[in-house]
C-alpha cells in the first residue's frame, strides 16, 4: 500500500477514528529523535540521583 493509499483509507473513516489517527502520528518519532536514540551512549556519564545531575549541570554552569 502506498501513501496515497493510506490517505484515501483514513479519508473513509469515522471523524472520531480520524481523529485518533491524527493523535497517533502526531506522538511519531521524528528522524533526529530517532537518530538520538540510536546514538551511542558508552561514553557518557551515567547518574543514579537527581543530586548527581544538578551537581554535574552546576559543574557545567561554572566551567562555561
Amino acid at each position: 500500500m502506498d501513501a496515497a493509499e493510506i490517505i484515501e483509507e483514513i479519508a473513509r473513516l469515522p471523524e472520531d477514528e480520524k481523529g485518533r489517527v491524527v493523535e497517533f502520528v502526531r506522538h511519531l518519532p521524528n528522524a533526529e529523535t530517532l537518530e538520538a536514540i540510536n546514538e551511542p551512549t558508552e561514553d557518557l556519564p551515567r547518574y543514579t540521583s537527581m543530586d548527581e545531575v544538578s551537581s554535574a549541570l552546576k559543574d557545567l554552569v561554572n566551567n562555561a
